[in-house]
């Protein structure tokens, strides 16, 4: 039986093989023969050959456009079947342009390979394309105003946001002058958001260079926060203002302070009533509550501020004083009070010195604060006027009453 079977494998073997060969051949050429058509989506975009004062819209710095194309590509079945998204590029000779506008016609010459065991050269045999023009635009560089925006969320518990610091940035940047020029017009914007920076970021920070007490902190901004969107690139590019090296928000943390200080009080008597309201006919009373002190009326009870520094208040606490405003009794039953900084320009200006002195010392010499620092503390200072609460307690707000009684104002504090 194996005598049979051998001799039956064996008997014109030659024959055998040439048409096992024969087969293969065929199959191979049949199998490469035949065709089949694949779309491509998203492929890349690689500009060459530009010239040094041309661009185009949506060039990124890699030569790659941000737009991308969809390609149907025809070929050899195989090789058709293996191509997946990100096996290949369309390569775009710039310097084969007839014009600025140029209608873009993609061949199998203008595809790149990104995988070599894919032989696109020949194994395509047709590529089409939706139609697509390429705009060559002069190349210029200008700097751009980068507005920071007021931060979203919220900061963390116990801090409260101050400030951005700097408030402006400039951002140079080239592009198409068409679009560079429309930009320029816009500014750029950046807006950071405060539920990024942590408790604990801050809480491990001692003060700011600024700030002689540890109440005001610096969270310096990560580079990688540091982006902005450019629209006519579509894709964000990092700062690259010298200056965003310092930038920075400063928050302040929440402390009762202790005014250790007693603040005068009077009565304001406006002239249309002084005919019946006056400080011979309804002077302020004095309690348990209002004292006199070498001629002065003064509040008695202990107050704390918040919402603001300590070397804020160190500077405006001698300079406080309660005004009653008086009105008869059938205008309103309970006087109004307002809490009042006398002479703030002129303790502006020692906030500023004092910060000035500061830094002088931190620095060991001499030092100024520059004019756009001056005029963010300026505003820091009237921001703190403006927030400036007075407290009994540490979540107990001051409130005064006042009233007309018989012949006197009395005053008293609502617990």
């Amino acid at each position: 039986m194996e005598k049979l079977n051998s001799g039956l494998i064996l008997h014109n073997w030659q024959r055998k093989c040439v048409a096992i060969l024969t087969a293969i051949v065929m199959w191979f050429f049949v199998n490469h023969s035949i065709t089949e058509t694949k779309t491509i989506p998203n492929v890349p975009i690689r500009i060459v050959n530009l010239p040094p004062d041309k661009t185009i819209r949506g060039l990124l710095p890699n030569r790659l456009l941000s737009k991308r194309v969809t390609l149907t590509l025809s070929g050899t079945k195989d090789v058709i079947q293996e191509i997946e998204p990100g096996d290949l590029e369309v390569l775009l000779d710039v310097s084969t342009a007839d014009q600025d506008e140029w209608i873009v016609q993609i061949g199998k010459k203008n595809l790149v390979s990104l995988n070599p065991s894919i032989d696109l050269q020949h194994n395509i045999t047709q590529v089409t394309h939706n139609e697509f023009v390429l705009k060559l635009s002069r190349l210029v560089t200008e700097k751009i105003p980068i507005r920071i925006l007021y931060p979203t969320g919220q900061a963390p518990v116990n801090y409260e946001f101050l400030n951005i610091w700097p408030q402006k940035l400039m951002q140079t940047l080239s592009g198409p002058e068409d679009e560079i020029q429309n930009i320029k017009a816009q500014g750029l914007e950046i807006i950071f958001d405060l539920n990024e920076v942590t408790k604990s970021d801050l809480d491990h920070m001692t003060s700011s260079l600024f700030a002689p007490h540890n109440d005001e902190v610096s969270f310096f901004i990560p580079r990688k926060w540091q982006k902005v969107w450019i629209p006519f690139s579509n894709t964000y590019e990092e700062i690259n203002d010298p200056e965003a090296e310092s930038l920075r928000i400063d928050f302040l943390r929440k402390e009762i302070l202790p005014l250790q200080k007693e603040i005068p009080i009077r009565v304001y008597y406006p002239l249309q009533y002084s005919n019946t309201l006056n400080p011979k006919t309804y002077p302020l009373s004095h309690n348990e509550m209002v004292l006199q002190k070498n001629g002065i009326n003064i509040l008695s009870t202990p107050l704390y501020a918040r919402d603001v520094s300590q070397l804020f208040l160190d500077i405006i606490k001698d300079y406080l004083e309660i005004i009653i405003i008086a009105s008869p009794k059938n205008e309103r039953e309970l006087l109004q009070w307002s809490l009042e900084i006398i002479n703030p320009h002129e303790l502006e200006n020692t906030y500023i010195a004092f910060l000035v002195a500061h830094l002088a010392e931190e620095n060991g010499g001499e030092s100024i604060l520059s004019k756009k620092n001056e005029y963010m503390f300026r505003q820091r200072f009237r921001d703190y006027i403006y927030r400036l609460s007075l407290y009994i307690s540490n979540d107990q707000k001051f409130h005064l009453e006042s009233f007309l009684e018989k012949d006197s104002i009395t005053v008293r504090t609502v617990l």
